[in-house]
């Protein structure tokens, strides 16, 4: 599979005020925006032919990418004047198409296996395959039923009362003649409009059910929340901390806590729930990052905490930093 499409039209309305002047699909989480996080991790699977439908603030998204080469993709744009639904831009480019290829939300933050998908997609010769994933509150999504083999039987969208929580995630594969069989005009939604037709025809979809991270960047506090993730690794797929290294061009904040010494306990036993970490020591630990830089946290047995954090950015590295001091103060408090 070497082509997908980014769905990086959307407005953002439940994010204002962060999407006033940004894009959603602009938003930083930490260092990059959300959108450079889903064309690399494209690219990590082979994937460097990438179509992107914009909207609302498109040309900050293209000034931005540009030709996608400074990444090592080719970005083509995809733009509507005015929204087609999720689907409507694909539809319209349908002859770009000529093999399966991947839809992605472009507020989906993601480490989705890619090649598992594809092969689960290819296995089942389905037409289009959903990756879901179950979720604690499903009210914002579309809900997926499926029968023992993975395939699509029901589809319910946004349910009103709990009905499941395996739930769309607005990432697909789609096979190219489901382009040209069911084009319903300009304007098109994938779950109100394609996934409904797709089953009243008893099609073959299919869906791939994931236990890897993904969320939903919809509102404030999922943002907030996906931010938090990536500083603290959860993000990542990485398990070992095999990048903790030493580099030129990298860059330390040094920051001190104060911690009584009868809460130093509970602090370190969330600082063990918080992240992948090497223990150097009973008390000592170094806590990975995404992106390859680390944090080493040391207690001081007479008085609080010391914090270190490397990355090849020093905004980075402070916010790695600062993360970490306003956590060990809260987690005193609870």
């Amino acid at each position: 599979m070497k082509q997908a499409v980014l769905l990086a039209g959307g407005e953002g309305k439940r994010l204002r005020p962060y999407t006033l002047n940004v894009p959603k699909p602009m938003l930083p989480i930490v260092h990059m925006p959300l959108l450079e996080y889903s064309i690399r991790h494209l690219k990590k699977y082979g994937i460097e032919e990438i179509y992107m439908t914009t909207c609302y603030l498109g040309e900050k998204i293209k000034d931005y990418f540009q030709d996608g080469s400074s990444l090592g993709v080719t970005i083509t744009y995809l733009e509507e004047a005015s929204p087609l639904g999720t689907a409507g831009g694909i539809f319209t480019a349908r002859n770009n198409f000529l093999e399966p290829f991947l839809v992605m939300s472009g507020d989906a933050f993601t480490n989705i296996n890619i090649h598992k998908v594809y092969e689960f997609h290819q296995r089942h010769q389905s037409k289009m395959t959903i990756i879901s994933k179950k979720v604690k509150d499903p009210s914002a999504f579309g809900v997926c039923f499926t029968n023992e083999d993975g395939k699509l039987e029901r589809f319910i969208e946004k349910p009103t009362d709990y009905v499941g929580n395996q739930v769309n995630t607005g990432i697909y594969i789609l096979n190219p003649e489901i382009l040209f069989t069911y084009f319903f005009g300009k304007t098109l939604d994938f779950s109100k409009d394609l996934i409904p037709a797709l089953l009243n025809d008893n099609e073959s979809v299919y869906v791939y059910n994931t236990n890897e991270y993904w969320r939903d960047i919809g509102n404030i506090a999922a943002y907030n929340q996906a931010r938090e993730d990536a500083l603290t690794n959860h993000y990542s797929n990485k398990k070992k901390l095999d990048h903790v290294r030493t580099e030129e061009k990298v860059y330390v904040t040094r920051l001190e806590v104060e911690c009584p010494v009868d809460y130093k306990s509970i602090v370190l036993e969330r600082l063990h729930h918080d992240g992948d970490f090497i223990l150097e020591s009973d008390s000592n630990l170094i806590i990975s990052h995404y992106n390859g830089g680390w944090t080493r946290i040391i207690n001081q047995e007479s008085s609080g905490f010391l914090i270190y954090s490397q990355a090849e950015g020093k905004n980075l590295s402070k916010e790695f930093a600062r993360y970490y001091q306003i956590k060990i103060k809260q987690w005193q408090k609870v």
